[in-house]
């Protein structure tokens, strides 16, 4: 396996946790536990951006091929 697709699945693969915790039952819950009134969106944004990234670079990849 080339060095690409393995970090184009490693950061799929964060982008995907990222996402996911950020939609868990516990993050609801933990947010309606806690009154915050600030929204922390870095973490939705950096997993939406590692998605991303690691798409294109698995499609750069087999498009290179």
């Amino acid at each position: 396996m080339r060095t690409a697709t393995v970090v184009g699945i490693i950061l799929i693969g964060i982008g995907v946790i990222s996402l996911a915790y950020l939609t868990s039952p516990v993050g609801f819950l933990l947010q309606g536990t806690f009154n915050h009134q600030k929204m922390n969106l870095v973490p939705p944004i950096l997993g939406g951006v590692a998605l991303i990234s690691g798409i294109a670079l698995l499609v750069a990849v087999q498009v290179r091929k």
